[in-house]
């Protein structure tokens, strides 16, 4: 009998090569065991001499002994052979889970087709890890028994073949006579409480129906309240968690009747709706121990409503198992760290992952998984308003751990398990976004060559899982928060991508107007080109105004007409002015409706072309032909008046250049911010200059036609531009004088007053309101340029950016490897390192520096983190303030002794030699009436706190004796 050695790794199983009569095993599956059982037997293979052992080349001892030179060739040309064979099996599916093997099997023995085979594989999961509890596999099995009512024939049988063949045919080398029997008992286990229960739930589903067929619409509504005021006059306790209406206890009451009725018709649907509202439950707090009297007060209110006792035995099974699901999710749910977030309490959180493993930690903190339905804390805690909870729970998946064999930080957990972290904070906690930008920061507190290393960890805020540029920093720009957006590591990842990305493609956008605007002022102002109308310089103002309406006028039009056509078809349209609308996109920008009104100036420019005009009259091309008539002369001026306004708005929008530069951009954002101010005082400028202007037009004229009165005061219009004039001080002086040598002496008095009102009242309000204002938004400045930078690069630069750019400038930042902190340590991985000044972090003193929490004795990710509260600090500082601490208590001690002395203090309270330092600082308070250092450190806060309860009051101490 051969000896049965294991396949080497270059070297596929004789099963695997060729088919062999023992292929698929006793049962017809694919067991390469079943092989091995024949090879032991003796039969003989051709694939034997194929792959003989190590040991019966080195001794000689292979059935045909030593091989001749023709042997060798074949052996060569069978191993030759061997290996092509391999290479096209290589291709096969072959199948590594459970699951796929057996459905392998069931296919290969003919029952794959068996609807009820994929609801035993299903079970599978929930039943083989909780086979030491009996309480769930009950369970398990009566969700079995629900689901395989729905079918006529089920042969457990059947699948016991497939489970067995698969697992001989996953575990080939380790499967033994152990695991044979524990399967087996495990299968008799199951295949006993399914077959006990089978026929249960058509009987039982029967019963529902007829109780719920009895009932009309008014019974229904009645015994929904029924059960809940039966349990309420049960269970006083669930009045502290259902506080709800009698409508909203009738829906949740509907649901449960819904729930019990899916369990027949829908189970699986059903379960998973159980778990979670236990997993919602669980995270409210409530406690396991009101299942049960719901469940009693509803088979009280079943009885009442319903004198058929035959339906009882099925209502009781049905709700009994729904309770049961129920209780076993609220349990697994309610951990430690849902329970300290509905204390919301940060020291009970930290006790609650004090004790997890510091491999899942992170999982702790972000995931509560109950059969199929999973909740995170974090979001829970933010849902529920727990903020200091959930301001625990981010800085502790931030926080930088080591230990001397890796590092542990968070941030790829964070982003993995939420990756809507930002907008969630940024809707429901914003008060949470600083100190999740703070956790991304690590700043080294070595100094070399004058700078200082910084690491900012925004792989994951940035990158998306798929490599794709992440939505967080355009979320934190839509929030609007100006201070936010100043924070270190939104700026740093703001100016990575305008520095690296955006700046340029931006760039040349603006280019544009700033080469038509070079072509317009070339065009349109006199001087520039010789102003001969028929010199050779006119055909360069001719092509500059033709590239003008091609290009520029071209590109806007082609522009807005499509965008227009868009918003008018998707009704992306908003009411203007009246009933008249216009397209959202150009009420949402400035620069938008700027290029429209450009667009439709152009036009008119275009229809008042003189070179155009000029055709008609010349076969030169002129561009002004005021020799050809009056009405060429009113044209040309018609034209050269319209044109001052698209060069107005030309430098406008080239103005925008200024938000290459952060200071530049900051300066706009003052300059817009006080334009509403400044057009709110020309406006109260206008009302006072038409108010004393009608005043004086209605003067009379005392001094004749040649008179100041007469030239600059005579009719409303007149008098308005001289009001204007004054305001402005660009009315002369002279003028003046003739106003106080004015025979009309109101007109001197009236001139006055508008002098007084403006330039004393007015100008000095505005100035005061506008030094206010700026005040006001000086401190927020930086952060609306910053903000306005990130519109600029997410909606004006990055659909420039291509795929493969994108790509590049990712693969740049190596944001995979782990990132140096200081010289010689590589930390976590996904940051992008830089360098600031040595005292630049001043500025932003929130993030300590070197914030890593580093930790001596076994690398074992199954260990938890030591206390770091209660680790001794063995630091300069740390011996002082332990000696510091025993000096003070020896004080103490002595003034106690002092005190008994003088008959003070009772010698029974400080019997022993030493008390509690709170003990003794509250009586000092008491005396003295001031207060006192009461720290308490270690086990001496159980002693005090005994002694506190034993000792009597200050009046009692304090009263002298007799």
């Amino acid at each position: 009998m051969r000896q049965r050695t294991e396949t080497s790794p270059f070297q596929l199983p004789s099963c695997l090569r060729a088919p062999c009569p023992g292929y698929f095993g006793f049962s017809g599956g694919f067991s390469p065991n079943q092989e091995h059982q024949e090879d032991h037997e003796g039969e003989d293979h051709s694939d034997t001499a194929q792959a003989p052992s190590p040991k019966g080349r080195q001794d000689g001892t292979s059935p045909k002994g030593h091989q001749d030179g023709n042997t060798m060739e074949k052996g060569e040309q069978a191993d030759q052979d061997c290996h092509q064979q391999w290479k096209q099996n290589s291709n096969m599916d072959i199948p590594k889970t459970f699951a796929a093997m057996a459905r392998f099997n069931a296919s290969v023995m003919g029952i794959g087709d068996r609807m009820w085979f994929a609801d035993l594989l299903y079970s599978m999961e929930s039943l083989v890890p909780h086979i030491g509890n009996i309480d769930r596999v009950q369970e398990e099995c009566d969700v079995l028994a629900l689901t395989l009512a729905h079918y006529d024939k089920v042969n457990l049988a059947e699948f016991r073949s497939v489970m067995f063949a698969s697992l001989r045919s996953l575990l080939p080398s380790t499967w033994s006579t152990q695991h044979e029997n524990a399967w087996s008992w495990f299968w008799t286990c199951v295949e006993k409480k399914v077959e006990a229960t089978r026929l249960l739930p058509v009987r039982h589903h029967q019963a529902l129906r007829s109780f719920l067929a009895r009932m009309d619409e008014d019974a229904l509504a009645t015994f929904k309240l029924q059960v809940f005021d039966t349990f309420f006059a049960n269970c006083e306790e669930s009045q502290l968690y259902l506080r709800a209406a009698n409508k909203r206890l009738m829906y949740i009451m509907g649901r449960i009747l819904t729930i019990m009725s899916d369990i027949y018709t829908k189970t699986h649907k059903a379960v998973i709706a159980v778990s979670a509202l236990g997993l919602l439950h669980a995270g409210h707090g409530v406690p396991e121990d009101l299942v049960r009297p719901f469940v009693a007060a509803f088979m009280q209110s079943i009885k009442q409503a319903c004198s058929d006792e035959s339906l009882y035995e099925g209502l009781w099974w049905t709700l009994d198992l729904i309770g049961r699901i129920f209780i076993r999710t609220l349990a697994e749910g309610s951990t430690d760290v849902i329970i300290a977030i509905n204390k919301n309490s940060t020291t009970v959180l930290k006790k609650a992952v004090a004790k997890a493993p510091r491999g899942v930690r992170y999982d702790v903190l972000l995931r509560v998984q109950v059969g199929t339905e999973s909740m995170s804390p974090l979001v829970w805690a933010v849902d529920k308003g727990a903020l200091e909870s959930a301001a625990a729970i981010i800085k502790d998946l931030l926080t930088m751990r080591a230990d001397r064999g890796r590092y542990y930080f968070g941030m790829e957990s964070l982003w993995s398990r939420h990756p809507d972290l930002i907008p969630l904070l940024c809707n429901k906690a914003p008060s949470l976004l600083t100190g999740v930008l703070d956790g991304l920061i690590w700043r080294s507190k070595n100094v070399k060559k004058g700078v200082r290393r910084v690491n900012y960890y925004i792989g994951s805020i940035m990158v998306g899982s798929e490599g794709q540029l992440t939505s967080s920093l355009l979320d934190l720009i839509k929030h609007g928060d100006p201070k936010i957006i100043c924070h270190p590591t939104a700026v740093f990842q703001a100016d990575l991508l305008w520095a690296r990305l955006c700046c340029l493609p931006w760039a040349v956008t603006k280019l544009w107007f700033c080469v038509t605007l070079m072509l317009f002022v070339i065009a349109e102002q006199k001087g520039i080109l010789s102003v001969d109308v028929r010199s050779q310089q006119r055909f360069t103002v001719i092509a500059c105004r033709a590239c003008l309406y091609v290009f520029s006028l071209g590109q806007l039009w082609v522009k807005h007409a499509v965008q227009t056509y868009k918003a008018v078809r998707a009704r992306q349209t908003r009411r203007f002015i009246w009933r008249f609308h216009l397209p959202s996109y150009l009420l949402q920008s400035g620069q938008e409706m700027t290029e429209v009104i450009l667009l439709l100036l152009l036009i008119c420019m275009l229809c008042c072309e003189p070179v155009l005009h000029c055709l008609g009259a010349s076969n030169e091309w002129l561009t002004d032909c005021c020799e050809y008539g009056e009405w060429y002369c009113n044209l040309n001026y018609t034209y050269n008046r319209l044109a001052a306004f698209p060069m107005l708005l030309y430098f406008l929008l080239a103005s925008e250049l200024v938000h290459l530069n952060v200071q530049l951009s900051v300066f706009s954002v003052i300059c817009a911010s006080l334009w509403w101010e400044f057009i709110l005082y020309v406006a109260v400028l206008f009302f006072f200059a038409a108010a004393f202007a009608s005043a004086v037009a209605c003067l009379p004229n005392l001094d004749g036609d040649d008179s100041v009165q007469k030239r600059d005061f005579f009719g409303l219009g007149a008098a308005f531009e001289s009001m204007l004039s004054m305001a402005f001080n660009t009315y002369g002086s002279g003028n003046y004088e003739g106003i106080a040598q004015a025979s009309e002496p109101l007109l001197k008095w009236f001139i006055i007053a508008f002098a007084a009102c403006w330039h004393v009242y007015l100008m000095n309000l505005m100035v005061a309101q506008l030094c206010q204002r700026y005040n006001e938004i000086f401190h927020d400045a930086r952060g609306n340029a910053r903000l306005t930078r990130g519109i600029i690069i997410y909606e004006t630069s990055m659909p420039f950016i291509s795929k493969a750019r994108w790509a590049r400038f990712v693969d740049s930042l190596r944001l995979e490897d782990a990132c140096e902190l200081d010289e010689g340590d590589n930390g976590p991985p996904g940051a992008v390192p830089t360098a600031e000044g040595p005292y630049d972090y001043l500025q932003y003193p929130a993030v300590e520096l070197d914030r890593v929490q580093r930790f001596g004795g076994l690398a074992n990710p199954e260990l938890p983190w030591p206390n770091l509260e209660e680790a001794l600090d063995d630091s300069a500082v740390g011996r002082l303030d332990r000696m510091t601490r025993a000096k003070f208590e020896e004080m103490e001690r002595l003034m106690v002794d002092m005190a008994v002395k003088l008959g003070v203090r009772s010698a029974s309270i400080s019997n022993g030699g030493s008390q509690s330092h709170s003990t003794h600082g509250s009586q000092l308070q008491q005396d003295t009436g001031k207060p006192v250092d009461t720290e308490q450190t270690g086990h001496m806060k159980e002693e005090t706190e005994e002694t506190l309860s034993n000792e009597p009051t200050g009046t009692e101490v304090m009263r002298p004796p007799e």
